[in-house]
């Protein structure tokens, strides 16, 4: 057992001009000098207009995942390859098109969460309320240059659970 003079604080007070390591166990602070342990999202230049379509995008998926909307109508946006793994996924569960419930009770995105990867990758979080169940979707979109040269976003990843 400690004594009352055990358990004083020590006199030198840490200067945070010389680097300090972390106890074990410990996450350090974001101190000068140190590296955070874990990735802070980042968002470069304006990612405002993104976000919005993000926002957007994220909305029409989850009415897809729901059976509110068709699934066609996300080929555009998507790569072959995710989208094809969507529509193998929905034909499994044999979903078919719901009309939202009166009072507009359908699917819909609560909150989006946005981490730009780079200048030409997104990934995007977001969680959807339906049947008053919450359930998250993550997506990937990436920068592509189509045949007439325009710059587009692309959805590469999708996950959903």
């Amino acid at each position: 057992m400690k004594n009352a003079t055990a358990l004083l604080a020590p006199t030198r007070l840490p200067t945070f001009a010389e680097p300090i390591e972390p106890a074990s166990g410990q996450i350090p602070l974001p101190f000068p000098g140190l590296q955070p342990v874990l990735p802070v999202p980042v968002e470069r230049g304006d990612a405002g207009p993104l976000r919005r379509r993000a926002a957007h995008f994220m909305q029409a998926l989850v009415e897809v995942l729901s059976g509110e909307r068709a699934v066609r109508q996300m080929a555009a946006w998507m790569s072959p390859e995710v989208y094809e793994q969507l529509t193998i996924r929905l034909s499994a569960h044999a979903r078919v098109p719901a009309r939202a419930r009166a009072g507009g009770q359908g699917v819909r995105v609560v909150s989006v969460h946005l981490s730009m990867i780079h200048d030409e990758a997104a990934e995007i979080a977001a969680r959807m309320v339906h049947r008053d169940r919450s359930r998250a979707v993550a997506v990937r979109l990436e920068l592509h240059c189509t045949h007439r040269g325009e710059k587009v976003w692309r959805c590469t990843a999708l996950t959903w659970g």
